[in-house]
């Protein structure tokens, strides 16, 4: 496994974003514009033809990229369960005909689960949260396992996913074992939320989704210190 999901480097992590050192430290690392490496290395392995899923779009950055990469005989799903951001997804990337769009997350499970939306001005921060979270915004969500999606020929099986879900890494790759040992997947990337998997207790979680990968038959590097970058190998 790789030195990012150590033990040692998760609890100096967890110290640093307690005295305000990680962004500091990323900054100096990677530039102020540290997830363009991640970005361009996950978009350079995209294909023409290739099915794109866009798990967590959020209102359509990405996606739209992820459209005009796999071109008219490719299409991206974009998965995004908050109301919200969904008509914002709507109104950005609806009208683009290798587009479909799902207002629904990825999970575990088929189930309904309590979100919080996010406060910032894009909704980026919106997440599923525990029953006794509480707060305003909150709505209950549909999810589903990504695993029984494609077996019930709801949704295409992915060349490529991208995943952003603020924290609920875990369950979506819960949902994805079936999902992974099929050959036709053979990208993935994740934007891997330590601070909101320490607060849920699962400061083990980054470590259980590279020991996954990699036993799925993928390679793993990591751009950056928040996402990886999974490729068949």
């Amino acid at each position: 496994m790789s030195w990012t999901t150590s033990p040692p480097i998760v609890f100096l992590r967890k110290i640093g974003r307690r005295l305000g050192f990680n962004s500091c430290i990323a900054r100096a690392l990677y530039g102020d514009g540290y997830e363009t490496h991640y970005d361009l290395a996950f978009q350079d392995l995209l294909k023409v033809g290739d099915c794109v899923w866009d798990v967590g779009a959020n209102i359509g950055y990405y996606t739209k990229f992820f459209a005009q990469r796999v071109g008219s005989q490719g299409c991206v799903l974009a998965f995004e369960p908050s109301p919200i951001n969904h008509s914002k997804l709507f109104g950005a990337v609806g009208d683009l005909p290798n587009v479909l769009l799902f207002n629904y997350g990825l999970g575990a499970a088929d189930e309904e689960v309590p979100f919080q939306q996010g406060a910032d001005t894009l909704g980026a921060t919106s997440r599923v949260v525990s029953d006794s979270a509480g707060g305003g915004g909150q709505v209950n969500v549909r999810i589903f396992a990504a695993d029984n999606l494609i077996k019930k020929n709801f949704a295409q099986m992915p060349n490529a996913i991208k995943i952003d879900v603020e924290g609920f890494e875990p369950e979506v790759m819960c949902g994805l074992n079936i999902t992974l040992g099929n050959r036709e997947l053979r990208l993935i990337g994740i934007e891997m939320h330590f601070s909101i998997l320490q607060e849920r207790g699962l400061p083990d979680a980054p470590r259980s989704i590279e020991t996954l990968l990699c036993r799925s038959g993928f390679s793993i590097n990591w751009p950056d210190s928040s996402h990886i970058l999974a490729v068949r190998k």
